[in-house]
């Protein structure tokens, strides 16, 4: 399921990873008060272990929490990959923190916190 507005081609790898990274930060802000800060850290490096193989790119935030990605990180691991690529990336894993979280509390947080988050990353348009 996409996230991201039709035209992403047009939108910058910073502007991508950071609109991803600000709907991740939602998604802690979210979970933490039910489950613990920890669980979103774990949920991004288990949805980044079951995406890698497909999107290389995301192997980075199996050994590195999400709250370490700056821009030098984002231009070092994420160089030559395309917006669209990244934008497509992205999407599986937070498709696999949903699907981890709704592991997790079934169909409590994860309908209306999935409508919030896509509604930021429409904001990006």
């Amino acid at each position: 399921m996409s996230h991201m507005p039709e035209n992403s081609s047009s939108v910058s790898r910073e502007q991508v990873t950071e609109a991803y990274l600000k709907a991740i930060r939602l998604i802690d802000e979210r979970v933490a008060p039910l489950l613990g800060k920890a669980t979103t850290r774990a949920l991004v490096q288990g949805a980044a272990r079951r995406t890698k193989d497909k999107y290389p790119f995301l192997a980075c935030l199996v050994t590195r929490p999400y709250t370490e990605i700056i821009p030098s990180v984002i231009h070092e691991q994420f160089a030559g990959v395309t917006s669209t690529e990244l934008a497509a990336g992205l999407n599986a894993l937070l498709d696999e923190c949903f699907s981890g979280l709704r592991e997790l509390t079934g169909d409590l947080i994860v309908p209306p916190l999935h409508d919030e988050v896509t509604h930021q990353l429409r904001q990006l348009q």
